[in-house]
């Protein structure tokens, strides 16, 4: 998947048009039209901005890189905040490595059951 369609993807699983982006943003729609059929490069201030406003990494916008591809929207947002909880503040990097890795399996997991 291209940047254009992961931006438009983005911006769809949000239930957005690409006027209400644009205003959230504070870009033109015809530049959310340009990004999303890559008739325009983005910015670094553009994809640090998308990252933001979609709870994504910007490598995700560029090239699909992330552990978690999916925005959050409140559902997810709700249930990270769960795990979260749950977690306790002696966690090691290696050990946070290894759930973030684990919630990773699980999802590819499901997704070759689809």
């Amino acid at each position: 998947m291209d940047t254009g369609k992961r931006i438009a993807k983005l911006r769809n699983s949000r239930g957005l048009n690409q006027e209400q982006l644009a205003k959230e943003l504070n870009v033109s729609p015809s530049t959310i039209a340009m990004w999303e059929t890559n008739k325009r490069a983005l910015k670094d201030e553009s994809i640090i901005s998308l990252a933001n406003f979609f709870n994504v990494s910007t490598d995700y916008i560029l090239n699909g890189e992330t552990l978690i591809p999916t925005p959050l929207n409140n559902e997810n947002s709700k249930k990270i905040t769960t795990i979260a909880a749950h977690i306790d503040d002696d966690v090691t990097e290696e050990q946070m490595d290894d759930i973030l890795n684990y919630i990773e399996f699980i999802k590819q997991k499901h997704l070759k059951k689809d």
